[in-house]
Order: C-alpha cells, then structure tokens, then sequence
C-alpha cells in the first residue's frame, strides 16, 4: 500500500500587531537585504536534495493473506521499521488477480497494531492506477487524489480529518498537492468550525505561510505573509499583513519575535501574492482529482454493497460498513450543526458585548463632551458674574466718585469767592 505523508506546519500566524507601515521613521529594505533569508532557506534546500538525490522509496511486494493464487500487490514500508513482519500484520484484497498481481477494481486492506489502512482503486500489476481512495476508519481520515506511487511525480490530493474526543468535534480538509524530490508540498487547509484558510508552501527546511482573515468578523486583518523555519518552528525572515481597512504593515522577524518594522519593496508584495495564486491553483487541480478518486470508490461501492455479495476473510459487517456511509455522514451532520449552532450562538453573544461596549463608548464619549459643554458653560456663567461683579464695583466707584464731586461742589458754594483761597 501507498505510503502518504502530510506536514502541515501552522493553523494560524500572527506577523505583526499594530499597523507598523507607512510612517516617515521606517526604513525601506532593497531587494537584496529582503531575499537573505530565503537565500540562505533555498541553498540549504539544495544541499539537502543533493544529499537525497539516491533516495527511493522503501517497499516490499506482498501476498494477501486471503489470496491462495500469486497476486502480489506493491506496499511502502520503513526499511528500519518494516511493518509487515510484526505481529497482527495483515494484507487483505478482494478484487481479481493477473499474472501474479492484484488487478482490476478493488480494494486492499492492511491491518498494523496501530492503524487500518485501506485503498480503493483500479490496479494493474499490483499497483492502483491514476486515481485511488485512502482511507482509516480507526484513525478518522480520507484522502481522494492521484496515485503515482513515483517519487519524481507529486500527486494531487484532498485529505479530510475528523477527530472528535471527550465530545469535541475538530474537522479540517486539507487540498494540494506532496512534495517530490523537485517540488515542494503545497497545502490550502480550511476548517469548518473557523473562520480562518491556511496556505502553505512547505520545504523540508522552511514554510511560507500565509492566513487567510477575510471571513473573521472580529479579526481586523484579512491577509497574513511570512516565512517559518522548521528546525525551530518559529516565523523568521521578512513578511507583511494586510487590514480589512486596506494599510499593509511589514516587518523582520527573528525567532517568532518582531525586531524592526520596515518597508518591503514592491517586488516582495508580488512574490508572496504569487505564492499564493500558486497554492489556490494546486488545491484545485487537486479539487478536480478527488472527483474522479471519488467515482471510482462510487463503482467500487455499487460493486460490493449489494445484498448478494458476501464474504468470509472478515467480518461481513465490518467489510461493508463503507456501504453505510451515508448514515454515518448524515449523523456527522447533526453533530456539524449542533456545533455550528453553538459557535452561532457565542458569536452572537460577542457582537452584542461589542456592541454593548461600543454603546458605553459613545456613552461615555457624550458624558465628557457634556461634561466639557457644562465646564464651559460654567466658566461662561462664572465670567459673566464677575464681569457683573466688576461692573458693580464699578458702579460704586463711579457713584462715589460723583458723590465726592457733588460734595466738593457744595463746599465750594459756601466757600468765600476769595483768590487767595484754593480749592482742593
């Protein structure tokens, strides 16, 4: 069976806090300081393909154990780890077998102590061609896409995931397409129970990164661009961030850490918009693979989920537990929307405390411009009582003082008319 492996590295990346662009204190980065570090990223990628370029993959040929005529059929295996020789290793088939090899539609089942594998697909010389099925019901996931099985030649998947433990239900789907000796692995994840889309571009050393915001309401960023080293797990290098209002922010990271803001040149914007478009048309060449995957596990069902077809190198039951499908993804369902409904409800409950909030924002916003108003008011009343206060004052000095007049005026009238005599 074909070994399939998935390195997601982030749910979530947060750049940059604040909006850091456009200010005149911020220097602008020139072309050759913003690519050190994906120089550096990119040669250490090439030393490392150098250093894997004899590598092929491990695999054993291996004989159902339910197949009594030579029908071999091709299985990946760890060379330093070899599953097929432990104990409760088993390989099942239940297609037809030619020249010594599984053929036609069909499916193999292969049981490990820790997981039971099965793969649904058209075989020819014990290999599934073109399109297959994988699947683990103990394990919880699917993945529908091409099958290669040629390291040279990455193939196209869709990989859902469902885990559900102590009654809480996490689902992811996971579109793109693996790495191959030449390519990286390019993933779009989304996830029904957040409103956030992860894009990576993974490299066995490093990840671009990019979160997708535009569907979080209460988030004010929409797009998020940086550069993840894998020995660390930590974003290092130059990105940027966009808000819902449209400003780009930008910045150097160094171990998770943000240590100066800066400005990106143009041509730095570009790359990582067309990192991003490469991503999108990888998920849906991708999207277009799990169709045909899934019409083939169609054929195969109408194949087998017949009343007439019975079995006996397993339980019947649980062989055809993938004819009832459609009642288990109807009580996923539910389960779906009972969590949605609460996820509904919490977010309902946050935009009425924000709106709450915002109206004891305005509220108070209004309080202190009364406040103001009555200050000023105040300050008015209070100046025009004591311009009433001095105009008072004022009034009495004027009457004395024509008091004092009338009165010098009468003295003058008793005093005798003498030149010698002086008015004061």
């Amino acid at each position: 069976m074909k070994i399939m492996k998935y390195s997601l590295m982030i749910s979530g990346v947060y750049l940059l806090t604040g909006c850091l662009g456009g200010q005149p204190s911020i220097p602008k980065v020139e072309e050759a300081e913003v690519n050190k570090y994906e120089k550096a990223y990119m040669a250490e990628y090439e030393t490392i393909k150098k250093q894997n370029e004899n590598y092929k993959p491990s695999f054993k040929w291996v004989q159902p154990k339910n197949k009594k005529e030579e029908c071999k059929i091709y299985v990946g295996i760890n060379p330093n780890d070899d599953k097929t020789i432990k104990s409760g290793y088993s390989l099942l088939w239940d297609g037809e077998c030619k020249d010594g090899f599984a053929y036609g539609l069909g499916r193999e089942i292969e049981n490990t102590m820790l997981e039971n594998l099965q793969q649904i697909g058209f075989y020819e010389n014990g290999k599934a061609v073109d399109y297959c099925v994988v699947f683990d019901p103990i394990n919880n996931w699917e993945v529908n896409g091409e099958c290669s099985y040629d390291f040279n030649r990455p193939d196209h998947y869709v990989k859902t995931l469902i885990n559900e433990k102590n009654g809480d239900l996490q689902i992811s789907y996971e579109f793109g397409i693996k790495a191959s000796r030449n390519n990286a692995q390019m993933i779009m994840k989304t996830y029904p129970f957040y409103n956030q889309i992860d894009y990576l571009k993974v490299y066995p050393n490093f990840s671009y990164v990019i979160a997708d915001k535009t569907r979080d309401e209460f988030d004010d960023k929409s797009y998020i661009f940086g550069i993840k080293d894998h020995k660390n797990g930590q974003l290092n290098g130059f990105g940027f961030q966009k808000s819902k209002a449209g400003y780009m922010s930008s910045g150097e990271v160094i171990g998770g850490r943000i240590v100066r803001a800066v400005e990106l040149p143009e041509s730095y914007i570009n790359r990582g918009n067309a990192i991003f478009s490469e991503i999108k048309n990888e998920a849906n060449i991708a999207l277009n693979a799990q169709r045909k995957a899934l019409n083939i596990k169609e054929k195969y069902k109408n194949q087998i989920c017949k009343d007439s077809i019975k079995i006996d190198f397993m339980d019947n039951d649980e062989y055809k537990a993938i004819c009832k499908e459609d009642e288990k993804i109807a009580e996923l369902k539910i389960k779906i929307d009972a969590k949605l409904a609460q996820i509904n409800q919490a977010k309902q409950a946050k935009r009425e405390q924000m709106s709450q909030e915002r109206l004891v924002q305005v509220r108070e916003a209004e309080a202190m411009a009364a406040q103001r108003r009555a200050a000023a008011a105040e300050e008015a009343n209070n100046q025009a009582a004591w311009d009433s206060v001095n105009r008072s004052i004022q009034n009495m000095n004027n009457n004395m003082q024509m008091q004092q007049l009338n009165n010098n005026l009468m003295m003058y009238n008793f005093m005798p008319k003498r030149h010698d005599v002086y008015l004061h």
